[in-house]
């Protein structure tokens, strides 16, 4: 997905989001939530129930589509019913040198699953390649493996998790 298209629609998500969000607060659910309550003794303990909202943006052309937004409530027997958020967060590419704005977990070229780039660099799908085709852009200094330490040009290596950046899979930007 472009950086331009990205811009447009995620700010969407988060609206999406956010009245998800004000309508859980507002109890607007909490019947549904009873009831599943409810039906849990009747069921097996390895049943969870989820009540979810998605964002899809679905290209006819690659014939692939990315969740923008994929969240919930999720109820366990024996728990309180809670939030999940099963998105990934958003990553920069440069993909055939043009920039491009995506989930983590979704390849920036056909749109396919494809996580952990780092050990994986090849998507699964069409083949592109971390460090050929594709490169992931760092323009900041949080380490792109573990998204907690920190990582920069002229120390290459994160504080935190010892990840050690290949020159030739990412641009710094």
């Amino acid at each position: 997905m472009k950086d331009s298209e990205f811009k447009l629609l995620e700010p969407i998500a988060d609206l999406i989001n956010n009245r998800f969000d004000e309508l859980h607060t507002a109890g607007a659910f909490d019947e549904v939530l009873l009831k599943i309550k409810a039906a849990f003794p009747q069921l097996p303990d390895t049943f969870s129930i989820s009540l979810d909202i998605h964002m899809n943006v679905f290209d006819k052309k690659r014939e692939n589509g990315i969740y923008l937004l994929n969240t919930g409530i999720n109820c366990q027997k024996g728990s309180e019913p809670y939030r999940h958020y099963a998105d990934t967060a958003p990553q920069k590419y440069l993909v055939d040198g043009e920039m491009c704005n995506i989930l983590d977990n979704y390849c920036p070229h056909c749109w396919g699953e494809w996580d952990f780039k780092f050990e994986s660099p090849k998507c699964p799908e069409c083949e592109y390649e971390l460090g050929e085709q594709v490169k992931y852009l760092l323009d900041n200094d949080t380490c792109p493996y573990c998204g907690e330490g920190k990582i920069t040009m002229d120390k290459p290596i994160c504080d935190r998790c010892g990840f050690k950046v290949d020159e030739k899979k990412v641009v710094w930007g």
